[in-house]
Parts: C-alpha cells; sequence; structure tokens
C-alpha cells in the first residue's frame, strides 16, 4: 500500500496535542501537521548511529546494500549504540528509548541496526582514551557495548530482530556476534 505524505513521515499527526505540547512543539507543530495522516505500513529497519558526519555517506551506503533505502529510520546520537548503554550518557537514555518506542509504534520497524564506529570520540569518552591508540582494545569495547546495546533493545522490544556492526574509516562494517 502506497502513501502520499504531504507532511513528512506522519509522526507528528499520530501525537496528540498533549504529546507535542510535552514534546516543546506546541500548537504551532499541530497546525503544521495537517489532517491526520496514515500511519507507516512499515519499514524494514531503524539505524541507531553516531552523529559523527564523516560516516554518514558510508551508513547510507550500507544500509542501501540491504536493500532498504527509503525503508528505514534513524535515530542519531553521539556515540549512537554506545550513548545508549555507557554510563556517562545515562541522561540521554530516556530520549533514544522514546524514539525507538514511538519508531517501533508507528514505522512497525522489524529490526534495529545499532552501528558504532571507530575512532569515535564519544566511545573514549565512555571507555577512555586507551580506545583511540589500541585496535584491539577499541573492538572489544565497542564489541560490549553493542552486545549491551542488543540486550537492552530486546528487553525494551523483544520482537525486534537486532544486528550489530562496527564500521571503519573506509566504510567496512564488521559485524559483532
Amino acid at each position: 500500500m502506497t502513501h502520499k505524505h504531504h507532511a513528512g513521515c506522519g509522526c507528528l499527526a499520530a501525537l496528540s496535542r498533549r504529546h507535542l505540547i510535552g514534546f516543546g512543539l506546541g500548537a504551532a507543530a499541530v497546525a503544521a501537521a495537517g489532517p491526520a495522516l496514515a500511519i507507516d505500513d512499515g519499514y524494514e529497519a531503524m539505524l541507531m548511529k553516531c552523529i559523527d558526519p564523516r560516516f554518514t555517506t558510508d551508513t547510507w551506503k550500507y544500509m542501501t546494500s540491504r536493500g532498504w533505502q527509503n525503508k528505514y529510520s534513524q535515530f542519531n546520537i553521539a556515540g549512537g549504540p554506545i550513548a545508549a548503554v555507557a554510563p556517562i550518557f545515562q541522561e540521554w537514555r530516556a530520549a533514544w528509548e522514546a524514539n525507538l518506542d514511538i519508531s517501533v509504534q508507528l514505522h512497525n520497524v522489524k529490526r534495529l541496526i545499532g552501528m558504532a564506529h571507530r575512532d569515535c570520540g564519544a566511545a573514549a569518552l565512555a571507555y577512555g582514551d586507551r580506545i583511540k591508540t589500541d585496535r584491539a582494545f577499541e573492538t572489544e569495547m565497542l564489541s560490549q557495548g553493542l552486545r549491551a546495546f542488543r540486550d537492552q533493545a530486546n528487553k525494551r522490544q523483544p520482537q525486534l530482530i537486532v544486528e550489530l556492526g562496527i564500521m571503519d574509516l573506509n566504510g567496512t562494517v564488521e559485524t559483532v556476534a
């Protein structure tokens, strides 16, 4: 089924005025959303990744190579999936969890892709400066963080298939089991 959306994906239309005010968007956003739009039939996946601009194109290429061009949503925050689990970023967790829940509700995502990357400043804040100079340590710490991310996501949304990867500076992705 195809939907024509003139006001984005319809996310705002599915929220009540109270929710929008709670998000700080107020009545102007309600007016901008126009008439109620249908909830999306579903995206294949949701990508959780870091805000680092060096990886924007490569993560898009990765998702497109999976056949998911225009079939995934994403949540970007410093550290990506590491920010969802590292104690130093605890204050951010509620935003991530709320976004995951609403993405599942509105977009019927089937899988969650947690993509960490090499040379991540947020990961260095979370795990220490050794991560910058010891590739084996970096791999181990990112892998541990990604597994914790998967465990957390499975508790919150157990129906999701969670896939994990570490993207290198050249765009290649190492899968984490």
